[in-house]
Formats: structure tokens, C-alpha cells, sequence
């Protein structure tokens, strides 16, 4: 029940809703399906705020190293190297590796007409494009964190390396959706 399979549409799909069973959330508590993509979503979403083409703020790609769940207290994340890190929601404590690299989306839109209404899709230029396809060979059958903020935004086991833009993130609810859409897409206050 709590294996989910991939997706074998045109487009690129990392799904992060959180798995059912406990052993599945224990290396990792959510799950990456891939497909090739075949074209650009252009013009075919909306964000959050009606707005279009909203650039993102910067995505840190680590390996995870292990995770364990329950309340995190782990301070924000704030360095490159090695280091612990909570989930988004405090209840999950991340030991990553090192920075494997950086990736700032051109734009983060929520899918309209192009797939789930429960999900965010990024836009890549090539040089991130080349990066997270570098990072995600890099994390093949293991769990590949982005971390947004210093938070662990997801941390999905890596089937297969990423080599297309658009990536689609795939959440557990439209709301969520629609919250990490916002997040990416908000200044970061000191």
C-alpha cells in the first residue's frame, strides 16, 4: 500500500507525498517517480498568487545519510558541509552529506491543465539542469534531499537520474502544493 509506482507520462514527476508504512518512512518519507519529459510546460500554469513565471529561490541537493522520525530540533541548516536538518513540518531529523549542488528554478508554477492540481513545477535552465542530473546519478537508490531555507523540503529515493526540465513536484494536497509553491517563491527574512 505504501509503494508507489512510477509514472510513465511525458512528464518528469517527483512525488512527495509521504509513504503509509513505517519501514518506507524510515530511509526516507517520500518517494521520487520519474519519467522522460517530451516538452515544456509553457503557458499552461498558474502560481499560487496568479502570478507567471515566478523565479524560485535557491534548492541545496544533499544525500541523505540517514533519518529518523519524530520531533526535530535541529537548528535551520546553514552550512554546505555535513549536518543535521528537520522536514518542513518538525518531525523528521535528517543526517545529510554535503551540498552535492545548487539549483534556482526560473520559475515555480502550480500544474494547471498539465497533471495533478497537487503539484508545483520548476523550469530549469541548463546549468541546472546539469547539476541536479550530476547530483541525482550521484544519489541513485538513495535518497536525495532538497533543502529550501535550511528545511528539508523532500528527501525522495532517486530511481533514476533527472535530466529534463520541467521537474514536477508532487504533493499530498493541493494546500500543501500551493504552500511550497509560496515558500520557494518568498524572499528568505534574516
Amino acid at each position: 500500500m505504501g509503494e508507489r509506482k512510477m509514472s510513465t507520462t511525458a512528464s518528469r514527476s517527483l512525488d512527495v507525498r509521504p509513504r503509509l508504512n513505517n519501514q518506507a518512512r524510515r530511509g526516507s518519507t517520500l518517494l521520487l517517480a520519474l519519467a522522460a519529459v517530451a516538452m515544456l510546460l509553457t503557458g499552461c500554469s498558474t502560481t499560487a498568487t496568479g502570478d507567471t513565471n515566478s523565479p524560485g529561490k535557491p534548492l541545496q541537493l544533499r544525500l541523505v545519510i540517514s533519518s529518523i522520525d519524530g520531533p526535530c530540533t535541529a537548528p535551520t541548516l546553514t552550512s554546505d558541509g555535513a549536518a543535521s536538518a528537520c522536514d518542513r513540518a518538525g518531525t523528521t531529523t535528517y543526517e545529510l552529506a554535503q551540498v552535492l549542488g545548487v539549483i534556482t528554478p526560473d520559475s515555480v508554477t502550480l500544474s494547471d491543465d498539465q497533471g495533478p492540481t497537487n503539484s508545483v513545477n520548476l523550469d530549469l535552465n541548463d546549468t541546472d539542469i546539469d547539476t541536479i542530473s550530476d547530483a541525482s546519478r550521484e544519489a541513485l537508490e538513495k535518497n536525495l534531499a532538497i533543502v529550501l531555507d535550511g528545511r528539508v523540503l523532500s528527501a525522495p529515493l532517486v530511481k533514476d537520474a533527472l535530466t529534463d526540465s520541467p521537474l514536477t513536484l508532487v504533493f499530498g494536497t493541493v494546500s500543501e502544493a500551493q504552500q511550497v509553491a509560496a515558500d520557494m517563491r518568498t524572499a528568505t527574512t534574516p
